[in-house]
């Protein structure tokens, strides 16, 4: 009878327990599907997986283009739109282009869309300065990629002589635009301060070209830098001061302040504030 009972009891107990079970999976259930759970983002920069060099060298067996090509495809796929804000050394996609770099030296697409996704999408200019100067080891004629690196020391890191240094290489280059030769004067000119040197090195790139857009450009150039010079020796009342513009013109005095009769812009060129 006792016996029974406690049967009974424990049959009682163990239908409790399914029941009290299945209800808190249903409850654990519903919260599941209805409850918004926080969302884990972890950065490319922290989940890129990186090995050293010597050691892919190695574990490629002799085949090291190969290798490299795979983990060119790689990291295209996995490559993301993050500005990198770190050290240049420890960008993951800057670590990438390096081994692959290592791996097949005169992989050429790899310092040119590397350097330039290094330079531009992950706003590493550093990295891409590095990047290319390796590529420009074995390639150090090419057009773009001295006008590449020209960009990114002039306009991204703000290194005016390195900058000039890779477009004055190119300026005559087959595939070089026609702007290539006044935008060399401009970087010269900020470069060396002197206008007077600017005004001759325009008006020779003037006298030489045939491009009537070009000669369009630098007439406007020309007058620009001739007007401050002429203008600013005018009103510090120094000797020998020319009073006629470059088209002609002469200067006129207004309020005891000498004038261009023709509007027009400083010659400067705009760079990127960082």
């Amino acid at each position: 009878m006792i016996l029974r009972k406690l049967g009974k009891l424990n049959l009682d107990r163990s239908y409790f327990v399914l029941v009290a079970s299945l209800a808190l999976f249903l409850l654990a259930l519903f919260f599941h599907t209805h409850s918004k759970r926080p969302e884990i983002i972890v950065s490319k920069q922290d989940s890129a997986i990186n090995i050293n060099s010597l050691f892919l060298k190695l574990f490629s067996l002799g085949n090291k283009r190969l290798l490299a090509d795979m983990l060119w495809i790689q990291t295209l796929i996995e490559s993301d739109l993050e500005n990198y804000r770190g050290n240049p050394l420890n960008n993951w996609m800057y670590l990438r282009f390096k081994s692959i770099s290592d791996l097949d030296p005169r992989f050429y697409e790899n310092y040119l869309y590397g350097g330039q996704y290094l330079s531009i999408v992950k706003d590493d200019p550093e990295a891409a300065a590095i990047i290319m100067n390796k590529g420009l080891s074995f390639y150090p004629e090419d057009y773009r990629l001295n006008f590449n690196q020209g960009f990114n020391y002039y306009f991204e890191m703000n290194n005016n002589e390195k900058g000039l240094y890779h477009f004055e290489k190119i300026k005559n280059h087959p595939m070089a635009p026609s702007f290539l030769t006044s935008l060399t004067i401009k970087l010269r000119h900020e470069v060396e301060g002197d206008p007077t040197v600017t005004l001759v090195l325009l008006k020779e790139a003037y006298d030489k070209t045939e491009d009537q857009t070009l000669r369009h450009k630098l007439a406007s150039d020309i007058y620009a830098i001739k007007a401050t010079i002429d203008l600013e020796c005018l009103n510090q009342q120094k000797l020998g001061c020319d009073k006629f513009d470059a088209e002609g013109r002469p200067y006129v005095l207004e309020k005891g302040v000498y004038q261009a009769q023709k509007e027009f812009k400083p010659y400067q060129i705009y760079r990127r504030d960082k």
